[in-house]
């Protein structure tokens, strides 16, 4: 490893212990900052379900609770839990470090990654740079969620992927490494169109390659890894090959029927939804009235989340707005599901524009410039995520322009090129239009990427300046 690229890893952990051990609490908005949302305690205890019962589910009592989420994050924290003795207190301090490692050796990766791509040693050094002092990186690592080691896994799969002989080990393991990543954040199996893209660009799309033996190995190791999680479903009767949302407490029935119809018609559940948990009066976007029933419809349905909608007790209880959840399924978190259900049909059928593009395009915008975090927060923290949110959106454009402004000149190979313009068009596009959830780290691994042409670019202009100067020098 080079002086400089050992200097550039020396600062992502320089920058990602002072976040950890002064930033994080501060960001974040409270001490336990690695608990910041409420997927970690389910991964939680689904894990402590696992050791403690034999089952691994987030709910006992619960059925449907077996396939809440994948397992992949629950078994990166497994081992440190038994190490701790059950201690959740000295395991998260044991999974930060954790993080924090394989966040380091994803510089390490991200340098190889664009020379495998075609930059050079400079540009690649800039790449890396890029990535050991990207934000949005660093203030994943002390949090116990899946984004660090996800990006880890998938960048260990396009390693070795784009290898210099992708043989049968190299095969393998990037494909092993790509199902870790998918059933850590399921986004990552996007990912799996690029990489068949660029390998039928490296072999000039010739279709029989895809069967050879290194492709077939390929495919053994994601289904060796990824595989163990719809054949574990299948074997308590149910085929599922993603995750059942569903649950007895927060993603009860009538919780995730108000989600899938507020998607139907705008991009955001803000406003509503603190209205919902306050008991306010709730104020539809003018989408939401198809007919002139619609509006009665609305403020029922309205009422009875607020008062007896076991998953909106759920998140009341959490906020301390009420002191006790609804703990069965009773008739009227059925009636609530029932009526969003219904309303949602109404907006497919009867306002399908709107439906199928106004809002997806509304959530393509907010998902490359959005600019501000929700709820009530401190002056510095809006700034600051102000600033991040305005970088996160140059650098994703200043990425796309790098991307093809590169092709035309050279720089970067026309197969990486396309692999990482696919990955950005096919992510953007399915969350947008199809899974229509907006949560701005869904996109953390595909923006990442973005960051290696924008590297090149930069490399090229210090270059050409370089020249510029010497050149005017010894016409002098």
């Amino acid at each position: 490893m080079s002086k400089r690229l050992i200097y550039i890893v020396i600062i992502g952990l320089v920058l990602r212990l002072i976040f950890v051990l002064f930033g994080a609490e501060i960001y974040y908005g409270k001490p336990d900052f690695a608990f910041f949302g409420g997927d970690t305690w389910a991964w939680i205890k689904a894990m402590q379900n696992l050791v403690h019962h034999g089952t691994f589910t987030i709910d006992l009592n619960f059925e449907n609770g077996k396939f809440y989420r994948p397992p992949g994050y629950s078994f990166f924290m497994l081992p440190f839990y038994l190490l701790s003795g059950f201690s959740i207190d000295t395991m998260v301090i044991m999974v930060i470090a954790l993080q924090i490692a394989l966040d380091i050796i994803s510089i390490i990766l991200f340098y190889h990654i664009s020379k495998q791509f075609g930059l050079n040693e400079n540009a690649s050094l800039i790449a890396a740079f890029l990535y050991a002092i990207f934000p949005f990186a660093i203030v994943w690592t002390p949090v116990l969620y899946a984004e660090s080691s996800s990006i880890f896994f998938l960048l260990l799969s396009i390693y070795y992927f784009t290898k210099e002989g992708f043989q049968s080990k190299n095969a393998f393991i990037a494909g092993a490494a790509l199902g870790i990543a998918t059933l850590l954040r399921l986004q990552c199996a996007l990912i799996v169109f690029s990489f068949l893209f660029y390998y039928l660009h490296k072999q000039n799309f010739q279709l029989k390659t895809l069967f050879n033996k290194s492709m077939i190995l390929w495919g053994v190791g994601l289904l060796v890894s990824y595989g163990i999680w719809p054949i574990r479903n299948l074997t308590y009767g149910e085929f599922i090959l993603t995750e059942q949302i569903e649950n007895e407490e927060h993603f009860s029935k009538d919780y995730v029927a108000f989600m899938f119809y507020v998607w139907s018609i705008q991009t955001d559940h803000q406003p509503e939804y603190d209205q919902l948990m306050n008991s306010n009066p709730v104020k539809w976007p003018k989408a939401a009235y198809l007919t002139p029933t619609d509006s009665t419809t609305l403020a029922e349905v309205s009422k009875l989340c607020s008062t007896c909608g076991r998953g909106f007790s759920y998140f009341q209880a959490s906020a301390g707005i009420k002191k006790e959840p609804i703990k069965e399924l009773n008739e009227c978190s059925i009636s609530i599901a029932n009526t969003f259900d219904r309303l949602r049909q109404e907006q497919i059928k009867n306002n399908s524009f709107h439906y199928y593009v106004t809002v997806p395009l509304s959530n393509l915008k907010k998902a490359i410039f959005k600019n501000a975090l929700y709820g009530n927060n401190s002056l510095i923290k809006r700034i600051i995520s102000s600033c991040l949110f305005g970088l996160r959106t140059l650098l994703i454009l200043l990425g796309l322009f790098s991307l093809f402004y590169c092709l035309n000149k050279g720089i970067i190979n026309p197969a990486s090129v396309w692999f990482i313009f696919s990955y950005f068009l096919i992510l953007y596009l399915y969350l947008s239009f199809v899974y229509r959830n907006i949560e701005i780290r869904y996109f953390l691994h595909v923006d990442i990427i973005l960051l290696i042409p924008t590297a090149a670019l930069i490399n090229y202009l210090i270059g050409a300046k370089v020249v510029g100067v010497l050149e005017n020098k010894t016409n002098k």
